[in-house]
């Protein structure tokens, strides 16, 4: 059994000050999920994959992890009906300490702010069977903290998300995905799972704290999606990346040996 992770942040318009690579637009997203289920996917959350881990409680045949990180309020207005219209399974990570609030740690980078789904969404549509994982409090890079700060964020999130669904919190994604011996070892005490960003697929030996996923892009075709359940990485993408990195490089050096003469 395998287990393709996908991952999304933003569903909805494109918005002007929006990172790009965040923001898959409604249309696209529904295709991505009628794709899915045309082909015998079934969306599960990380709870199902934990009992089956755990209990061998029986799983589809063809399982798949839909994840958003940040819980934008824009998912409770264009991405979760696609999921319910579908009976497709999926999970939120949460900032637990800006429900309602704005994104903060994107404008700290130069983003625009965007609204976060708030408590009383959170409870509506974990009332329909999506599940709420946590994803710290303030959604600080976890590897600069002392161990104080470490556990008020992990620990202190699965609480308040507790508290505001009153429900367990098996779940955890990394902010960042960024990740160190410490880290973990703070995550493991307290969850039961938790997701990284890096690339491939699951299976029953897979690490459960270090669980991979793959990042969707905007623009990603049925070829890069069949790439991304099977693969759990598009190649295309990373080619594209590799060369644009080479050609800002290359940019660079240019200038310098301009201004050298």
């Amino acid at each position: 059994m395998r287990l393709p992770v996908l991952l999304y942040h933003h569903v909805g318009p494109s918005r002007p000050g929006t990172f790009p690579e965040l923001t898959v637009s409604v249309e696209r997203f529904e295709r991505h999920v009628q794709w899915l289920v045309r082909r015998g996917y079934v969306g599960i959350r990380p709870s199902d994959w934990l009992a089956w881990r755990r209990d061998g409680t029986p799983l589809p045949q063809k399982p798949v992890l839909l994840t958003f990180d940040d819980a934008y309020a824009d998912l409770a207005r264009h991405a979760l009906p696609v999921l319910r219209r579908h009976e497709f399974g999926a999970v939120i990570f949460v900032v637990t300490g800006c429900i309602g609030g704005e994104n903060r740690w994107d404008q700290a980078r130069g983003s625009r702010s965007h609204r976060l789904m708030t408590a009383d969404q959170i409870r509506e549509w974990a009332a329909c069977g999506v599940e709420f994982g946590a994803h710290s409090r303030t959604h600080p890079d976890l590897t600069t903290l002392s161990r104080r700060d470490l556990d008020w964020e992990v620990r202190g999130s699965r609480d308040d998300l507790a508290e505001v669904t009153g429900l367990a919190v098996p779940s955890f994604a990394y902010p960042f995905g960024r990740t160190n011996e410490a880290v973990q070892d703070c995550v493991r005490s307290a969850f039961e799972c938790a997701f990284s960003c890096v690339q491939g697929t699951n299976s029953r030996s897979s690490d459960p704290h270090s669980l991979r996923r793959s990042i969707v892009q905007p623009h990603d075709s049925a070829l890069a999606l069949t790439c991304r359940v099977r693969f759990g990485r598009y190649p295309a993408h990373e080619w594209r990346a590799h060369l644009r990195i080479r050609s800002r490089l290359r940019a660079t050096a240019g200038r310098l040996l301009r201004s050298e003469r």
